[in-house]
């Protein structure tokens, strides 16, 4: 399944638009729906509180009809697209009465990403996500193509880029030529899973003890109220609350392992020569293609707990980085995981000019006065909530000044084990001892570089060095502030000019009433 891409570039009045599938709107339906929901889930919280009262009829008549007229505005838009590749754009139009048009430049494409939800699946459709330098959510999203348009569209845009002809297939398929870099098995993504607790397995497990709760007080109560007198024997208050944390843990690992399990099921990352195409999932299968010379940054997690069970995760970002609260989130393309014996080698197909194997590089220490510093923030830390807990709660809040001595104890392992190092071609900055994380940059990918320096900071001579590349940034650990000052005029890397200077300048003069 494959179409040849354009031979030459047609005029605009040559080129035909191009229309989704009929289907479409069936295959948006789905996800319209959830965002709506999502948008008006703040309107819909007062009725929980509400208890059997409710909310009165006119505000729910007021909500429907919202919920409906942005339902109606989001089909209308998709039963209305149309796009084109015209000379080095992708012209995407959409509306009747009221018209939106977009144009994307081929040669600012990162990214391409091909996604099949389990709606679109079933009506034989798929999703086209065409990513720029611009960052947040894709420039340009197809919403119900057919699987031939898909690949005519990609190829079309490859061929404008005066790239090589990459297979575009969709997600599941392999071609056989290809080289598979990396795979997920089942087991892999449930320990992934349980060493990654993030803050959205948190909310889902909150939600599931609210309904515990609940179902506590209407079964269970009755039941501890008949055989009180057994619950109440010595030391079944121990064995309870060691039951209730084991079954927490659990729950915690249950929720997280079946999140890796539905965003990463089937994974693999095949090497196609000139991209990188990742696929996984287990309801929506979702196929990222990155280009390799696109790649500005990779980054590898190893949180002490995945390092102490052998792996980690590499997350590969491009100038066409997401928005999001974790970098996870943000990364085009996330590899869960990777043997740590495995690193070295997939690192370097990333990242070519890597001298060495990434653990045996040897960096530069954080400056010394940054221990201190991080001291002080520990000790401050430790004050501000040991203090409050005593005031309140007395010889039982005092258990929190044991704070102290772990803070401070973390302070000094995440100093130790901060490094840095810079070379002809890369920049490496080590962070975190509880949660490391190795971001490799490159030089030729900086956009700007600044050195900051806080109150404390100042009075200690050192400061932090911030990267900044399109989209995202890293900061290096404490240097003396002489350094940061070179670091400034050295980090950016030197790129060549594609025109030589002029022998002397033109001689340019203002006008006499604007002297």
């Amino acid at each position: 399944m494959s179409s040849e891409p354009v031979a030459a570039l047609a005029s605009a009045e040559e080129v035909p638009w191009k229309r989704l599938s009929a289907k479409a709107p069936l295959a948006a339906l789905v996800p319209l729906s959830g965002t709506i929901g999502r948008m008006l889930l703040g309107a819909l919280l007062p009725t929980y509180f509400a208890g059997d009262r409710g909310l009165p009829v006119v505000l729910w008549v007021i909500v429907l009809s919202i919920a409906t007229l942005m339902l109606a505005a989001g089909l209308y838009e998709v039963a209305t697209l149309s796009y084109r590749v015209v000379g080095a754009q992708l012209e995407i139009r959409s509306g009747i009465f009221t018209r939106t048009s977009r144009f994307i430049e081929a040669a600012r494409v990162q990214n391409t990403e091909v996604v099949q939800p389990f709606v679109s699946k079933l009506l034989g459709l798929v999703e086209v996500k065409v990513e720029t330098a611009s960052g947040g959510k894709a420039d340009g999203h197809l919403r119900g193509l057919t699987p031939e348009d898909a690949q005519a569209l990609i190829h079309t845009l490859q061929a404008v880029r005066r790239e090589g002809a990459a297979a575009v297939l969709l997600p599941g398929e392999a071609a056989p030529e290809e080289r598979v870099l990396s795979e997920a098995h089942l087991g892999d993504l449930l320990l992934y899973g349980a060493t990654a607790l993030g803050l959205g397995v948190l909310a889902v497990v909150l939600g599931a003890l609210h309904e515990i709760t609940e179902t506590f007080h209407k079964l269970l109560l009755p039941w501890m109220e008949a055989h009180w007198e057994a619950l109440a024997a010595p030391g079944m208050g121990w064995v309870a609350a060691t039951v209730a944390a084991l079954v927490g843990l659990f729950g915690l690992w249950l929720v997280s392992g079946a999140r890796a399990v539905l965003r990463f099921h089937g994974f693999r990352l095949v090497d196609t020569g000139t991209h990188l195409r990742a696929v996984g999932g287990l309801i929506t299968r979702r196929q990222v293609t990155v280009r390799r010379a696109r790649i500005q940054q990779v980054v590898l997690d190893e949180p002490l707990l995945r390092r102490t069970l052998g792996f980690g995760s590499v997350e590969v970002e491009t100038a066409g980085v997401r928005t999001g609260k974790e970098s996870a989130d943000r990364a085009e393309l996330l590899v869960p995981v990777v043997p740590t014996a495995r690193m070295p080698e997939l690192l370097r197909e990333f990242v070519p000019d890597l001298p060495d194997a990434i653990a045996a590089l040897s960096l530069q220490g954080a400056h010394p006065k940054a221990l201190l510093r991080a001291r002080i923030r520990a000790v401050g830390l430790s004050v501000l909530v040991a203090a409050p807990a005593t005031w309140f709660w007395g010889a039982w809040g005092a258990v929190a000044w044991l704070l102290l001595p772990a803070q401070l104890l973390g302070a000094w392992f995440d100093w130790r084990f901060q490094g840095w190092l810079v070379t002809e071609a890369l920049v490496v900055v080590r962070q975190g001892f509880w949660r490391r994380r190795t971001t490799v940059v490159q030089r030729a990918r900086i956009q700007s570089v600044r050195a900051r320096q806080g109150p404390l900071e100042r009075g200690y001579g050192i400061a932090h060095v911030r990267i900044d590349v399109a989209g995202s940034h890293v900061i290096l650990p404490s240097v003396g502030w002489t350094e940061a000052q070179s670091l400034i005029d050295v980090l950016p890397a030197r790129r060549p000019t594609r025109h030589p200077p002029p022998a002397s300048l033109p001689d340019v003069r203002l006008p006499a009433q604007l002297r």
